[in-house]
């Protein structure tokens, strides 16, 4: 009989159809169940190694019945034993059911160890303020109790004990032991030969480098941890996890206190230990590392500079610390032992004037090294007295050393210069120009020390005005015009417009490239027209030319999102792009993309009036009369409007949407982050967008600033306040109402049926205990 092949895995498709109830709060999930059964190994097993391989499959199916659990609690029907004790497992996780009925109900050796995994997960969060569905570190890591709050474990410690008998896996000895010294609190010394086999990869100049280490499987909690810290990296003194998604960090460095890293340092007593933790300290609490430390670091930035490669120096995460010593006073507070002064004889040393550049901003430096500085800056920005074009002159504005060291008679020369120049001239290179002088003048009031900043401000506020009133309408004229069209019969955009008003998802699924398929083709597209996304481009807006300086990754958690996404993407089709290019680039292909559809679509969306009085209606709440003339208050009315419906549709997927802090008592959240929060659970599950246009298109359109932003482009005076751009942004407005009440509805609609049908099987479980006790069936016990 050949061997059936399991999938052990969610297509595609039934993912998002898992996901779309989720969010439709479905009550229909027998299907689901079905699917596993069919799809899934759900034989029991004969070893923990077998366990091992298995379980993370099976896990994930737990994660979803809790899911299922939070809208829906029906008994469904199952054809295995397996995933009927899983069922059973993940009602006790969430307290349908206690745990001593849940463990009578489970008797196969997976569901067990499963079992008893949940058991130790939830006496961890109930004591330790943790919410992990499994964490299974105290089954595989000695001296895990000294990481936690062991009071909930006290209470149960002998029923675990007992249950652990239940196991019968021969493999399972070394887990059992695992669990018995944590629940005693054995504790553990160094494991053998830890130091000789990680001890160069933790010592180095480069360690906190986004390391993956294979490890040994019988590693302390301790020693685990270490090397976590490997996982980080550092950028400007911060650091930074090799994974994050909103609140999911790996490793997650946030809980690395005072208190861990003294203990952690206490258990390993050594001096490559100490390095790291130390290291680690400094970072996150700014603790300064004792002096063997700070001289480790001073020997292998020296090996870096021996090594003469100015970028390894740059980039590594020794020339990160050493800098934030440097800049928090350290260096200058520590004793000067034979190390230390050796390091500084070396520093001394250095002739690369683009290296001295570099470190003069916060190294300690002789005096001749940064007269070389010095001289080589000044020779850079008396310059300008040759500079005669434009190209020339934006090239120097860009230079960041000249703004922060350039004097007044050069800065003054350099308006003169500036002002010169653009008299009589009217090509693109103008407003590029004004771009980059103001970015000049920005770096000038931050960090020139010399110049009158009452001046810098007075020429910030003049360049805006002088662009806005003298060169923006000249440079306009300039553009040249590409028009396109097609034609649309009348009665197909009237069948478009009601369809809209019927469902206003429409318009989400128009615009937003949820599915892979279509963002696969935009970025094919991006990838054989590579040079048009690579150049730069300015667009001309009347307060001031903008640069597109491309996605802002730091501020909006949900295009961090799509980054991932698109790099899942390249990782497997990446043999369909004719170029390579960087993911930034095809992000903002996505969102050029998403406002060129936004944009076709409002101008086919007719019925605002309609729309405007359904609003009205459904919200309830006294609009603006409506006008063909739309206002600047028909438009700002709807913003708070807005934030309410998005407050009330997280909160029906349990979003609180006030600030969970007492400094900020009742506070309400922004609607922006309530978005994020629904958009990043909804990929966290589906690994994609598919059921969520929606959120997007509102997020992205009403509040990200890397899109349309039109909520606070508008609010702030920016854009969307007249004419043509008043009217798009109306609409796009009305439309991102319509779509969250219209959610709203469809969740309340799924909530009433669900609540309808408990009425009727109460009633129907009444009229069978009635024939029960009329010995109909006398076989069968009600429960009473």
């Amino acid at each position: 009989m050949p061997e059936i092949k399991y999938k052990n895995y969610l297509d595609h498709e039934i993912h998002v159809k898992f996901v779309d109830g989720i969010l439709k709060h479905s009550q229909n999930w027998q299907w689901f169940i079905e699917y596993i059964e069919d799809n899934y190994n759900l034989l029991d097993i004969s070893s923990y190694i077998e366990y091992q391989n298995r379980s993370n499959s099976l896990i994930r199916i737990l994660s979803n019945f809790i899911n299922i659990l939070e809208i829906c609690d029906f008994n469904f029907q199952f054809r295995t034993v397996l995933l009927q004790e899983i069922y059973e497992i993940s009602k006790y996780y969430v307290g349908a059911t206690e745990r001593e009925n849940c463990a009578k109900k489970v008797s196969s050796e997976f569901s067990k160890i499963l079992f008893l995994s949940v058991w130790l997960t939830k006496l961890q969060n109930s004591g330790n303020n943790s919410n992990y569905i499994i964490d299974n570190r105290f089954m595989n890591q000695r001296n895990f109790h000294q990481a936690l709050n062991m009071r909930e474990f006290d209470y149960d410690k002998d029923e675990i004990i007992l249950y652990l008998e239940k196991i019968k896996l021969t493999d399972f000895e070394r887990i059992k032991q695992h669990i018995e010294d944590n629940l005693n609190r054995v504790v553990y010394g160094l494991s053998e030969n830890f130091f000789d086999m990680y001890g160069a990869r933790l010592l180095s100049g480069n360690c906190f480098n986004f390391q993956s280490l294979d490890r040994e499987a019988s590693l302390t909690w301790q020693e685990n941890t270490l090397l976590d810290m490997l996982q980080i990296s550092i950028r400007n003194g911060e650091i930074i996890p090799i994974y994050s998604n909103g609140d999911s960090l790996v490793p997650n460095y946030k809980c690395w206190t005072s208190d861990l890293l003294k203990q952690l340092k206490k258990h390993f007593n050594n001096q490559i230990s100490d390095f790291v933790i130390e290291s680690v300290d400094f970072l996150l609490n700014r603790k300064d590392p004792n002096i063997k430390t700070i001289e480790s670091h001073c020997n292998l930035f020296l090996e870096l500079i021996r090594k003469g490669e100015d970028y390894e120096i740059l980039t590594s995460s020794t020339y990160e610390i050493l800098t934030k010593l440097f800049d928090e006073g350290v260096m200058n507070r520590i004793e000067k032992t034979e190390v230390i002064k050796e390091f500084y004889k070396n520093l001394h040393s250095i002739t690369s004037v683009n290296l001295l550049v570099r470190l003069s901003s916060s190294f300690s430096l002789r005096k001749d090294q940064m007269q070389s500085v010095k001289d080589y800056i000044e020779n850079k920005y008396r310059a300008i007295s040759y500079i005669n074009d434009i190209p020339t002159l934006t090239q120097y504005l860009e230079n960041t050393d000249i703004a922060r060291h350039i004097n007044q008679f050069y800065y003054d020369e350099t308006k003169d210069r500036f002002l010169k120049l653009i008299k009589d001239v009217n090509d693109i290179s103008v407003a590029n120009l004004f771009y980059q002088a103001m970015l000049f003048l920005i770096s000038v009031n931050q960090t020139n020390q010399i110049v009158d900043k009452r001046i810098v401000k007075q020429d910030m506020i003049n360049i805006q005005e002088y662009w806005q009133k003298n060169k923006y309408q000249e440079q306009v004229k300039n553009l040249q015009e590409f028009t396109y069209g097609t034609q649309i019969s009348t009665e197909e955009v009237e069948k478009y417009n009601k369809s809209i008003m019927e469902n206003p998802i429409i318009v989400a699924n128009s615009t937003i490239l949820a599915k892979v398929d279509d963002l696969i083709s935009v970025l094919e597209e991006t990838s054989k027209h590579a040079v048009i996304h690579m150049v730069s481009r300015i667009t001309l807006n009347n307060i001031f030319p903008i640069k597109d300086t491309g996605i802002n990754f730091d501020r909006h958690e949900t295009d961090n999102i799509l980054k991932k996404q698109v790099e899942k993407i390249i990782e497997r089709y990446g043999y369909k792009f004719i170029n390579v290019l960087d993911v930034g680039i095809y992000v903002a292909a996505i969102h050029e993309r998403y406002k060129n559809n936004v944009y076709s679509v409002i101008a086919l969306f007719k019925k605002e009036k309609e729309l405007y009085a359904l609003l009205e209606e459904i919200i309830g709440v006294k609009l603006i009369p409506f006008n063909e003339q739309i206002s600047l208050g028909h438009l700002t009315q709807l913003f708070p409007l807005l934030e309410i419906e998005i407050r009330q549709l997280g909160k029906l997927f349990g979003i609180v949407p006030f600030k969970e802090n007492v400094d900020e008592f009742m506070k309400f959240k922004d609607p922006s982050s309530i978005l994020r929060e629904l958009i990043e659970d909804v990929y966290e599950e589906l690994d994609g967008f598919e059921s969520a246009p929606d959120l997007l298109f509102v997020y992205h359109f009403m509040y990200n600033s890397n899109s349309l932003n039109i909520r606070n482009e508008c609010i702030h005076g920016r854009d969307y306040f007249e004419g043509y751009m008043l009217k798009f942004a109306f609409k796009v407005t009305m439309l991102a109402l319509y779509m969250i009440r219209y959610r709203i509805n469809l969740i309340l609609d799924n909530s009433s049926s669900y609540n309808e049908g408990l009425v009727q099987k109460k009633n129907s479980d009444f009229r069978f205990k009635k024939e029960c006790e009329s010995n109909l069936f006398p076989w069968y016990q009600f429960p009473t």
